[in-house]
């Protein structure tokens, strides 16, 4: 008789993102049966809307064997429910502590210690993220953390045909350069400083996503800017591209990026310790300024050998170190631990 399935309550702070990625690719781990709830509709919600998701929370856990919560802000709300299930906790990115100083960081430093202690296992997603949370709490605080890293599926390379008729749908030339910006329009993801690079660059730039900044984004769209708003076909405009960009000033370990490389895209990335983990020798990371990413934006546009030799490279870096296959096994295999401990 096949042993039961186990039952795993993902918590995260509000639906989409990279946490709902995340919980979207474990879904298919063998042996475990997911259910989600989001402690708020949307980022900002107000506080009694957050005290509401934390209550239907509380409630729904007992009916799991394990709570797996989802960033350290949500991880400090969860924090009794942590301490007395058995549980599981992904950073991604430790946003909150990278982004406060003063008072407000000692606190936030002070919440996440108290979540190490809390959690049954806490993952970091890149060996950066690890690095990072030792700095922010010392090493014994952070000895439980492990580092699973993201992982994206590598699929099939996309055909001619169906590159030129995406491309021809959204007005493309064949001989375009065409860049990609793939994430939420906000602050932290600074989609503007891709806008501003594509147009010194001279290179088409397709900007797929919603948020805060959306009208601005529109509003400085051109011939060379395609603001395309929230797609369900990022995996067919990753094919039609050249090139992907990443303009963010935080992250954990981003899955658009992954997915690009798996795509065989040349990328072109903020220079963070994240982002050359991921890239590594399959792509240029570059400082934070439009003058240099429109400097990459150029180079790669005049040499397309160059742009295939990366592809090429961010195909294998994706599949030998951050393949989805390898991410559920550790998940699996951390959940294991967490619920049957030696």
């Amino acid at each position: 008789m096949a042993a039961a399935e186990r039952s795993v309550l993902h918590v995260l702070p509000h639906p989409g993102g990279g946490g709902e990625t995340y919980v979207d690719l474990l879904a298919e781990m063998a042996g475990y049966r997911f259910a989600r709830l989001y402690l708020a509709p949307s980022a900002g919600t107000r506080v009694h809307v957050v005290a509401r998701g934390l209550a239907a929370v509380a409630r729904a856990a007992p009916r799991h064997d394990l709570v797996h919560v989802h960033g350290e802000v949500a991880a400090g709300l969860c924090l009794p429910l942590l301490a007395t299930r058995p549980s599981v906790v992904t950073l991604h990115g430790l946003h909150l502590v990278r982004r406060t100083t003063g008072a407000v960081g000692t606190a936030a430093r002070l919440s996440l210690r108290a979540v190490l202690r809390a959690a049954g296992r806490t993952v970091c997603v890149s060996a950066s993220e690890h690095d990072e949370l030792i700095r922010a709490v010392g090493a014994a605080a952070a000895r439980r953390a492990v580092v699973v890293r993201n992982g994206v599926r590598v699929g099939s390379p996309t055909t001619s045909d169906e590159r030129w008729s995406v491309r021809e749908s959204l007005g493309v030339s064949p001989s375009d350069t065409v860049a990609i910006w793939v994430g939420s329009l906000d602050a932290r993801k600074d989609p503007l400083a891709a806008v501003r690079a594509a147009k010194q660059a001279s290179v088409t730039l397709l900007v797929v996503g919603d948020g805060p900044l959306r009208a601005e984004v529109e509003q400085a769209g051109s011939d060379h800017v395609k603001a395309l708003g929230s797609r369900s076909d990022v995996g067919r405009l990753l094919g039609a591209a050249d090139v992907f960009v990443l303009t963010s000033h935080r992250e954990g370990l981003s899955f658009s990026l992954l997915e690009a490389m798996a795509h065989g895209l040349a990328p072109v990335v903020t220079n963070l310790p994240e982002n050359r983990e991921a890239v590594g020798d399959a792509g240029i990371a570059t400082e934070p300024t439009d003058d240099s990413f429109a400097s990459a934006l150029r180079r790669l546009a005049a040499d397309p050998d160059e742009r295939a030799q990366l592809g090429a490279r961010a195909v294998r870096r994706v599949s030998e170190l951050f393949s989805a296959t390898e991410m559920q096994r550790a998940t699996r295999s951390l959940y294991d631990d967490v619920l049957d401990p030696l």
